[in-house]
This record gives structure tokens, sequence and C-alpha cells, in this order.
């Protein structure tokens, strides 16, 4: 049996744009400081707990309590759904992502799980709001772990309990940033990229690249490549 991991932001939802803005509203909020600047590309964890640690101990000069970190996951998702309240479009589900997944379901030899850096409730909200249904796929979150890699391990670990599979003989990864990239490639993962913001590293990277899930056969033809022995 084969696996299919995905990612979400970026990958299956259009949200990402809006985390680096959350995510330094809900740090100041927590610490009552100013906002701050927060480029995701400058973290070591580019997941929702890596971020917040790495951005509490700098702020703070020590590392962080748990209810500190509870704070600011309260914050993102308290923005997330009042942003949700001014403008429900504002979530938008990659284009032809819940076909893609209705697809995904009926292939043959093949089980899905998720492996995220959002938290659980982020996760959950992002989903929900883009109109994406996840029931009955398994999925690791940033509650489970800071480090992007160690996440995928969990959700393959978990799809192997949900499908009573002693082990997947190939696993491909969609995902969307050069950190789902580089995670893909130490796991021994074959990787497709999703979005713009991975594209530009098909120059020096050999992996194949979709827009979107539009034309979805291309995609599920890239799947499908991905998976052959």
């Amino acid at each position: 049996m084969n696996l299919v991991m995905l990612d979400i932001d970026g990958t299956l939802t259009q949200s990402y744009e809006l985390d680096e803005k959350i995510f330094a509203l809900a740090i100041a909020e927590a610490l009552g400081c100013p906002p701050i600047d927060v480029d995701l590309n400058g973290y070591v964890d580019v997941t929702s707990i890596g971020v917040t640690l790495e951005a509490l101990r700098r702020l703070l000069g020590r590392s962080p309590e748990a209810e500190e970190i509870k704070e600011v996951e309260r914050r993102v998702l308290h923005h997330l759904e009042r942003r949700y309240q001014e403008s429900a479009g504002i979530y938008r589900q990659v284009p032809g992502a819940s076909l893609f997944l209705k697809r995904l379901r009926k292939l043959d030899g093949a089980g899905i799980a998720i492996g995220t850096g959002c938290w659980h409730s982020e996760a959950l909200f992002k989903l929900w709001a883009s109109n994406l249904s996840v029931d009955g796929i398994p999925m690791a979150t940033s509650d489970d772990d800071r480090n992007r890699k160690r996440i995928m391990e969990i959700a393959a670990g978990r799809a192997r309990d949900f499908y009573a599979c002693p082990g997947f003989e190939r696993v491909v990864y969609l995902g969307d940033g050069p950190w789902d990239l580089q995670a893909s490639r130490s796991l021994g993962y074959s990787f497709i990229g999703i979005g713009p913001r991975v594209r530009a590293l098909k120059d020096s990277e050999a992996f194949r690249w979709h827009q979107d899930y539009l034309e979805i056969e291309a995609v599920l033809e890239s799947v499908s490549a991905a998976l052959k022995p």
C-alpha cells in the first residue's frame, strides 16, 4: 500500500498570506508589546509551535511558559475567526482541492494522510472555513511536534494504524513551501509542488509541480507517477 500525504496552508487552503500578519499580531498581544515582523522564512521550524517558540524566545530572552504559548494559539484562532466574520470569502480552498480530495479517496492501493504545521484547532478552522472535508483522514499537526519532518512521520504512523498497514511501500507529499520539499527529501518521500511559492525551486530540484488542482487529471497522473515502483 502507498500513501499520499498533504499539507494544508497553500496546498489545500489559500490561507498562507494571512498567517504572517496574524502571528505577528497574536504574539504582540500575548506579550503586550508592539507588533513584530514575522517573516516565516526566517524561522528554523516553520510550524505554528516552532514559530511561536522561537519568536517568544527572541522577545523574552528565555524559554516561554506553556501558558504563554497557549495564549498565542488562542489569539491566532481568535483573529482567524474574526476575519472570517468580517469576510467569509477571505478563506478559500486552492482551486479544485475539494474534488481532488474526493478523487484521492477512491485511488486504488493508496491511503491519505495530512501532515501540517498548523495547530490542530487552526487546521480544522481553516479547512472548515474553506469548505473542505477531511473526515476520516489521519492527521498530525503542530500539536504533535514543532519539527515538520517529525510531524510527517507521526502522520505516516497514524495512517499505518488507520489502514492497518505494517508500512507503506512509497509515500508522496504534496506541499507548497521549500520546507515541505526539504522534509520530504529527508524522509525519502516523493514530492509534488503546489502553488507559486515552490515553483522557483524547480530550477534546482527535480519534482512535479502544479499551480492548483483544476487540471485534475494531470495532478492525479503526477501522484500515480510518484507512487510507481
